[in-house]
C-alpha cells in the first residue's frame, strides 16, 4: 500500500480507489482503535459530516480502521497554502463545530467529558496530587451535557472539498459527550499551544505560526456569535482541559507553556 499521510499515532495509506486504512503504531492501545471505530460509526449514524467506517482490521502486529476516502485537502493546509483564505476557513470551522455540537448523545454510547477529563488528570505526572484534586473539584462544579464534542478539535482534523463547500470531522478517537464549552475551549487550548511535528518543513512551520493568531481569533469570535455561549462560559474549562491534555505525549515546549496556563489559572482559584 502506498502511505499519502502520517501523524504521531498512525499513518495513512491508500487501500482501495475509495477507501484508505488508517494504521496505528504498534505500541498504540487496541482498545482505543476499538474505541474510534465505535465513535465514528456512532456519530456516522447521526449523520454528522464522518467519513464511514467500514471495518476494524486486527492484524497480528498493528491494528487499523478501513475508512470512506474522502478527497480534499485539510483546513490547515489551505490556510497554509492560501494564507487569505483564513478568515473564510476560521468561520467555516466555527459553523462546523456547531454543527456538531446541535447533536445530542440521547443514547450514552460516547464516553462522558468530565470522566474523560478527570482520568486524564489524574494520569499525568506533570501536576502534584495537590494540584489534581484542585483542578478535578474544580471540575465537577462546571456544566454537564450530552452534546456531542470532538475532543480534538482543530483545522488538521476538518477536511474540505475543491470547492470549499462541504467538509467533514475526521479523526474520532476523542469523541465525548458533554458541554460545548468545554469542547470549544479543548480548541483554543490546542490552538493557542500546539507544535507540529519536529520534521516539518520549515515553510510549513513558518506558515503556521503565520496564520495561528488571525484562526485562533476568528474561529472564537465566530463560534461564540454563532452559539450562543459567552467568552466567561468557554474561559471556565481552559483549566481542566489543559491540565488533561498534559497527559498527553507532547513535546517539551508545548507541555511546559501548558504547566505555566495551568498554575496560573489555580492561582486564580484562590
Amino acid at each position: 500500500m502506498r502511505r499519502i499521510g502520517q501523524g504521531r499515532t498512525a499513518e495513512i495509506f491508500e487501500y482501495t480507489s475509495n477507501q484508505i486504512m488508517k494504521l496505528y503504531h504498534a505500541d498504540f492501545p487496541a482498545e482505543a482503535v476499538q474505541n474510534e471505530f465505535r465513535i465514528t460509526e456512532a456519530v456516522y449514524r447521526k449523520g454528522l459530516p464522518v467519513p464511514q467506517a467500514r471495518l476494524f482490521k486486527d492484524e497480528e502486529a498493528r491494528k487499523g480502521i478501513i475508512f470512506e476516502r474522502i478527497e480534499g485537502n485539510t483546513m490547515l493546509s489551505l490556510m497554509i497554502q492560501e494564507p487569505m483564505l483564513v478568515e473564510e476557513l476560521s468561520s467555516q470551522l466555527a459553523v462546523c463545530h456547531h454543527s456538531l455540537h446541535a447533536q445530542n448523545d440521547e443514547e450514552g454510547v460516547l464516553p462522558a467529558q468530565k470522566q474523560i477529563l478527570t482520568g486524564a488528570i489524574r494520569n499525568t505526572y506533570l501536576l502534584s496530587e495537590e494540584e489534581k484534586i484542585q483542578i478535578i473539584t474544580y471540575l465537577s462544579t462546571l456544566p454537564d451535557g450530552k452534546q456531542i464534542c470532538h475532543g480534538d478539535f482543530h483545522p488538521d482534523n476538518v477536511m474540505v472539498n475543491e470547492t470549499r463547500d462541504q467538509y467533514w470531522v475526521i479523526d474520532w478517537m476523542t469523541g465525548m459527550s458533554g458541554d460545548p464549552a468545554g469542547d470549544v475551549a479543548r480548541s483554543w487550548v490546542i490552538l493557542m499551544s500546539a507544535t507540529l511535528p519536529e520534521d516539518t518543513a520549515p515553510a510549513i512551520l513558518k506558515g503556521f505560526e503565520g496564520v495561528r493568531n488571525l484562526l485562533l481569533d476568528d474561529y472564537i469570535r465566530h463560534y461564540l456569535q454563532i452559539s450562543g455561549i459567552s467568552r466567561q462560559e468557554m474561559d471556565a474549562w481552559i483549566l481542566p482541559v489543559a491540565a488533561a491534555r498534559l497527559n498527553e505525549s507532547l513535546p517539551g515546549v508545548e507541555a511546559d507553556q501548558l504547566i505555566k496556563l495551568v498554575h496560573d489559572r489555580i492561582r486564580l482559584l484562590k
